[in-house]
């Protein structure tokens, strides 16, 4: 009998809307994550009257493999498409990208008037690897890459993926080790897009003339911590912040990381010090 998983996108991984006030937060996630990195910080952001909305980007949500065939046009579309629900719900509207959704939200930022501000979290700007530039043409004649057969030293990163989707595997086991390599495959066509995404966003941040607050960790995994400075440099606007936290990982979001006890309320503050209402009705 072989490790069989389910077909279903878990709960905790789909769309949610948090209610808690006219003060809106559009949420964006990044490459093959889901809206469960941002739940809890979500609910302290609604207990303090602010509404965070978060979409499931198109082919995120179950295994990677779901992403075959998705492309970062279908991303922007979906980020587009979840501003245009959270106008319905508030009456002035923030941004938090994480990761690859912060490219999202800059794109975003820079065709929309009524975004008031946007908190990045670990912000793509460049692939981590330059060797993924070989995608744009192995996608056409390699569909899958191996992220545990070529990338051990992500190892403990791609196992914190897995467990987010079941949090009840055994890593241990020998038949959960056998699927693992599987289960985890990333379509290389789905890696390109993302590469190309980044593209995009260093040509987006010069344009961004928005108050910013960008968070990294610096010991992320994902993304090279020292490129958050290349964002910061870019943006033309006087009202820009970023912070490193030390020791911290690519999820400084999540409740596992000891940031986030800091990484909270700082964005709380930047959105109530930018706030037209939150500060009459928080």
């Amino acid at each position: 009998m072989s490790y069989v998983i389910s077909p279903e996108i878990p709960e905790e991984r789909k769309p949610y809307t948090k209610q808690g006030g006219p003060t809106g937060i559009l949420m964006l996630h990044g490459f093959m994550g889901s809206p469960l990195s941002s739940r809890d910080m979500a609910t302290y952001l609604s207990e303090r009257g602010i509404t965070v909305h978060c979409p499931l980007l198109p082919g995120h949500g179950h295994l990677p493999s779901r992403m075959k065939g998705v492309s970062r046009k279908d991303w922007l579309a979906s980020a587009e498409n979840a501003l245009t629900e959270i106008r319905t719900l508030c009456d002035e509207i923030f941004v938090i990208g994480h990761s690859m959704g912060s490219v999202l939200g800059a794109h975003l930022v820079t065709h929309n008037d009524d975004i008031r501000a946007m908190a990045m979290l670990a912000p793509l700007y460049e692939e981590p690897d330059k060797r993924m530039i070989l995608f744009a043409g192995l996608r056409y004649v390699m569909p899958w890459f191996y992220p545990l057969k070529m990338l051990k030293r992500h190892k403990d990163m791609i196992y914190q993926r897995v467990l987010d989707f079941d949090p009840g595997l055994d890593l241990d086991d020998p038949e959960v080790q056998a699927a693992l390599p599987d289960a985890t495959k990333i379509p290389t066509s789905a890696l390109d897009e993302m590469r190309k995404m980044a593209k995009y966003g260093r040509k987006l941040w010069p344009q961004f003339n928005r108050p910013a607050l960008i968070l990294q960790g610096d010991h992320d995994p994902a993304v090279d911590p020292e490129k958050a400075k290349e964002i910061y440099n870019a943006i033309p606007h006087p009202d820009k912040k970023l912070r490193y936290f030390e020791g911290s990982g690519h999820e400084l979001m999540r409740d596992f990381d000891p940031a986030h006890k800091a990484v909270w309320p700082a964005i709380y503050n930047f959105v109530k010090d930018r706030s037209e209402i939150l500060t009459v009705t928080g």
